[in-house]
């Protein structure tokens, strides 16, 4: 399940700073951050499903950005069927709130997360209740359950660690691979973001299927699981940047294969 990491300081140059870590099936194949969805807006970018066309991650400039996470709890259809969560980040900047009209979500259980220039929540469908925890100022995480749940694998043994570094204020000047390997070698960019990447590099001394490991590669009840991209994004009042590398090998940061600014 992907593992995503929010600072919102409110009245700053740039409110939101997010890093974001993919987990999906390595057979399922996916596009990079770019302009998928003319037909929705040219404006809109993002991460692109290619099997069920949605979004991951999606971000603009006016909007901000909107990135879903699988949660853990089963949800059965009426008819067997689902809609694709990729829809959620497309439909959120476009201003539509899943559960916002008093009808239940038609997908599997999601969290959504949803950054503006004003701040960040997150919209929750647990198959029962759809719910939003707005974020307040200071550092978040959130994964498969309840947003900076400390029971949870990865929130409990990473969030206090993240909360303890110093967070970036403003849009990545690296590419993510090129933050952890600064990381690795005790140098930084200068862009503040290489706290938050030491902490991820120390990370990946985890086993990939280790329950707390960011870096995930591990065969779950639902099918192979691993990180395949990581994403630092920092959301402003006119403009949303996104840094993005896919993983060579999914769940190892020991190289990329492409590596793409939006």
């Amino acid at each position: 399940m992907c593992t995503v990491v929010v600072r919102v300081d409110p009245g700053s140059d740039w409110p939101v700073t997010m890093l974001a870590m993919r987990d999906e099936s390595p057979s399922r194949p996916w596009d990079p951050p770019a302009a998928w969805w003319p037909e929705r807006d040219p404006a809109l970018r993002g991460v692109r499903d290619r099997e069920a066309g949605g979004a991951w991650l999606a971000a603009s400039d006016d909007a901000g950005l909107a990135v879903v996470l699988n949660r853990w709890e089963a949800t059965p259809a009426t008819d067997g069927t689902w809609t694709t969560r990729g829809v959620l980040p497309l439909d959120a900047l476009q201003g539509a709130v899943p559960g916002h009209d008093g009808t239940a979500p038609t997908t599997r259980a999601f969290n959504l997360v949803r950054a503006t220039a004003t701040g960040a929540s997150v919209v929750s469908w647990d198959g029962e209740h759809v719910r939003t925890t707005v974020l307040g100022p200071g550092v978040h995480m959130v994964t498969h359950g309840e947003p900076d749940d400390p029971a949870a694998p990865r929130i409990g043994r990473w969030l206090d660690v993240f909360r303890a570094a110093q967070a970036p204020s403003g849009p990545p000047v690296l590419a993510p691979f090129d933050e952890l390997r600064a990381a690795d070698a005790g140098t930084d960019a200068g862009d503040g973001w290489g706290p938050w990447f030491r902490v991820l590099a120390d990370s990946a001394a985890l086993p990939a299927d280790d329950p707390d490991a960011i870096l995930r590669d591990t065969v779950e009840p639902e099918g192979h699981f691993a990180t395949l991209s990581i994403v630092a994004a920092a959301v402003g009042p006119e403009r949303t940047v996104l840094q993005h590398a896919r993983l060579a090998d999914p769940g190892d940061i020991d190289g990329s294969v492409e590596l793409h600014r939006a």
